[in-house]
């Protein structure tokens, strides 16, 4: 039963941000979302951020944070099956669903610019909608709340906009308990830069330590005191605009002699105004939190809300 509701759940959410988005562009007409003419270049971010903060004046309104996506068809090489107790490696199956929904509201903002407080929540899950066999659970949900604050700036430089910068308090669960709990807070910055065809972005993060468990099964100490060995410190991002494609690579690395890390390319082609076709790859740890240290390449296809 607790299963079925999680699914429930889920999938009411996912249901829920796509009408969302579709009715706050509706209620947002084109000719608001147009930038206005400046004397530089625009660059890829802005005329996103123009919508974005339209959107944010808009009292019940919910803007996207990181990228919102469903991949229906998704093939995991190394599945794991620890999180769902009725599998096991005879009955998981390499293909499944994945998809994140991601959204902020501000909490405190200076309506001038919109800098200020925000929070923002995320939700990744692994769903093995095809697995008959074992009732198609969900082999995987992590949930990221957080809370942190957005500093809007204008400065250019040789053409490169200086975008903004996050400074915030992070929470990653995957909402489990016992040995299938994984679970780690951090303090984090970051920083994104555009130019006309590109954005590049920067993230740090502190772990925010916590105590060694008393035995194995414990319900209180740290689920995972090694996960900075994969999954590092820092996270660094790049993105591209070719003719209609757009390419966002993200890179981690723990920068030690083991040389662990991840890299995950999104290639997306429009589909219309408000939907993309996104393909995505991925290889290396931490494609999800149950999978942290515990080496996944993964292929997907999907759609994707318009991001870039």
């Amino acid at each position: 039963m607790a299963r079925l509701n999680q699914r429930i759940v889920n999938f009411v959410c996912l249901i829920s941000l796509f009408s969302s988005q579709f009715t706050m562009a509706q209620v947002i007409s084109d000719s608001e979302l147009e930038v206005k003419p400046d004397e530089t270049e625009e660059t890829l971010t802005e005329k996103r951020d123009a919508s974005d903060d339209l959107a944010l004046k808009i009292p019940f309104a919910i803007t996207q944070y990181k990228t919102n996506y469903i991949l229906p068809v998704s093939y995991v090489k190394n599945p794991n099956t620890i999180g769902v107790t009725e599998l096991d490696s005879e009955n998981v199956d390499n293909l499944e669903a994945k998809y994140q929904i991601s959204v902020k509201l501000p909490i405190h903002i200076n309506e001038d610019n919109l800098s200020g407080v925000y929070a923002g929540f995320s939700v990744t899950s692994f769903w093995q909608v095809y697995n008959d066999e074992a009732s198609k659970p969900f082999r995987e949900t992590n949930y990221e709340p957080e809370i942190f604050y957005f500093w809007k700036t204008q400065y250019r430089f040789l053409g490169i906009k200086f975008d903004q910068v996050h400074l915030g308090l992070n929470h990653n669960s995957n909402g489990q308990s016992g040995l299938k709990s994984r679970s780690w807070n951090r303090l984090y910055a970051s920083a994104l830069f555009s130019d006309k065809d590109s954005v590049y972005y920067l993230k740090a993060w502190y772990r925010i330590p916590e105590d060694e468990k008393e035995t194995i099964n414990s319900s209180e100490g740290d689920d995972n005191p090694d996960i900075t060995d994969y999954l590092g410190h820092f996270e660094i991002g790049y993105g591209k605009k070719v003719g209609n494609f757009n390419f966002l690579t993200l890179l981690r690395n723990n920068l030690k002699s083991d040389n662990k890390g991840s890299i995950e390319l999104n290639i997306t082609y429009p589909l219309n105004k408000r939907y993309d076709v996104v393909f995505q790859y991925f290889n290396g740890y931490g494609d999800s939190l149950i999978d942290y240290n515990r080496h996944q390449q993964r292929y997907g296809i999907g759609i994707q809300l318009k991001y870039l």
